[in-house]
């Protein structure tokens, strides 16, 4: 037996943080880390291969100078060409202490540099202690010393081309390491929603859809959770209950099948033995006796109807009716519809008027399942509607190609919105009429049933003014359905 390990929720999210947090502030540091090396490279350019630049061509400069003065002093031994010569060895003297205070900062100064030093400052030590006025060096002496000090500018300028060249190469890997990782963020970060996704809003839909379909009275849609997480106790829980649920239904439809097929055997010997006496068949029965027996024989038939009800409800969720489906004609159907329900129409003085659309192909169907549903609405809409008023039932093409769309309005009191996702659910009844009609509320769950059978759909929707308006389709008898 494997074990997977569970990561919840929480887990999942903080490794996603974690490894965003991770690359992001480990590309963040990468670069600054390059910044603050090309940072310290321009600082060593500026505060040092700079002063070397400055201070080698004052160098070199003033070495010559003090090279031409000291000959014309020697020619010409004028005071003025001592103090040219004096004035450029101090200049040459500040140069050359400048760049000898670079090494107390930690700047490794040239090989030519120090063996010029050197010579330089054997040279003037030998001067003092000869007690020497000025004495000059040889013509290969100067070309030596001015050859260090050309190799000393060549070299510094050698590093700052270097340096240079490394800065641009640490810029340019910088940036190129910079841009990947914060690309690389962004695609741990997009993997990271996928992951979320697949991991919160993909279960949290599944949910959804089942929660919905189970507040629909469908049992048999259970939830498939692949995560080892809470939201796969949260889908086994629902399942259990989904089961549990479905087992219920199915004793509570068993439960009322077989009570509805015991009752219904003693309770048609009892209604005709009623319509017997009723009609006097057993013997004559005084005016209150016939009163009584004609409220029994009445009572009886709506149980009847009701039983009725309940077995068509039995044979429809087993799916052992299957009436044969022919083309009907549409006009035809609504006409028997008022034709039937024409008696109680006139009781309540209410107009039942058809728009039929001319013209309008067969319909696919059982004209048995499909006169229950019209007679089921419009009888609904005579119910609810007040006396005097009228009930338009509509025939015409659906947008939907291949089929026909049925439309029945009333001007009843309309569904209260909260009631509307609930209407066509088995056994319900709107609050407002519990307690003074009767009625098991069946009626719309049948019809949306064979509706659906039939590869139709069912709806209702109040209307702007006064009633609702009751809508379904159904396909063309020519038009080929994915059964």
């Amino acid at each position: 037996m494997t074990f997977s390990p569970r990561l919840t929720i929480t887990t999942k999210l903080a490794l996603s943080l974690l490894i965003f947090v991770l690359i992001f502030y480990g590309t963040i540091v990468y670069v600054f880390f390059h910044i603050q090396k090309m940072m310290n490279m321009s600082e060593e350019i500026v505060n040092i291969n700079n002063v070397i630049s400055s201070q080698s061509k004052i160098l070199i400069e003033n070495l010559l100078e003090m090279d031409g003065n000291a000959k014309k002093y020697s020619l010409l031994n004028k005071d003025v060409y001592r103090e040219y010569f004096d004035a450029s060895k101090e200049y040459f003297d500040t140069a050359l202490e400048t760049i000898n205070h670079l090494s107390a900062r930690g700047y490794s100064l040239p090989d030519s540099f120090s063996l010029f030093n050197h010579e330089y400052n054997n040279h003037y030590e030998k001067l003092i202690q000869e007690g020497t006025d000025i004495r000059w060096v040889d013509e290969d002496t100067l070309n030596n010393w001015l050859a260090l000090l050309v190799s000393l500018r060549d070299t510094n300028q050698e590093q700052i081309e270097q340096a240079m060249m490394e800065i641009h190469r640490l810029t340019f890997r910088s940036t190129r390491d910079g841009l990947l990782g914060f690309g690389l963020s962004v695609v741990i970060a997009f993997i990271g929603i996928l992951f979320v996704s697949k991991s919160i809003i993909m279960p949290l839909k599944q949910l959804t859809h089942g929660l919905r379909t189970l507040s629909q009275g469908e049992y048999n849609n259970e939830i498939k959770v692949s995560s080892q997480d809470e939201f796969s106790d949260l889908a086994n829980a629902f399942n259990d209950m989904n089961r549990e649920l479905q087992e219920e239904e199915n004793l509570r439809a068993d439960f009322i099948a077989t009570l509805s097929h015991e009752i219904r055997t003693p309770l048609s010997s009892i209604q005709e033995s009623v319509n017997l006496m009723a009609e006097e068949v057993l013997g004559e029965v005084n005016e209150k006796q016939h009163k009584f027996l004609s409220i029994a024989s009445s009572e009886l038939t709506r149980i009847n109807e009701m039983l009725n009800q309940l077995m068509d409800v039995s044979k429809l969720e087993a799916g052992t009716q299957s009436p044969s489906r022919e083309p009907l004609e549409t006009g035809q159907l609504i006409d028997n519809c008022i034709e039937s329900l024409d008696a109680m129409a006139r009781l309540k003085n209410i107009n039942l008027i058809s728009h039929i659309q001319p013209n309008l192909p067969k319909v696919r169907g059982a004209r048995e399942e499909i006169q229950q549903v019209l007679t089921n609405i419009v009888g609904n809409g005579l119910k609810f509607s007040p006396n005097e008023s009228e009930i338009i039932i509509k025939v015409q093409k659906s947008e939907i190609p291949g089929y026909v769309l049925f439309s029945i309005r009333d001007h009843g009191p309309g569904i209260d919105e909260n009631e509307i996702s609930l209407i066509f659910h088995k056994y319900y009844r709107s609050k407002s009429i519990r307690k003074h009609m009767d009625g098991v509320g069946l009626g719309l769950y049948i019809s949306k049933k064979i509706i659906q059978d039939l590869g139709g759909t069912i709806s209702v929707s109040n209307n702007t003014d006064l009633g609702a308006t009751f809508s379904f389709t159904l396909p063309e008898s020519g038009y080929q359905l994915n059964d």
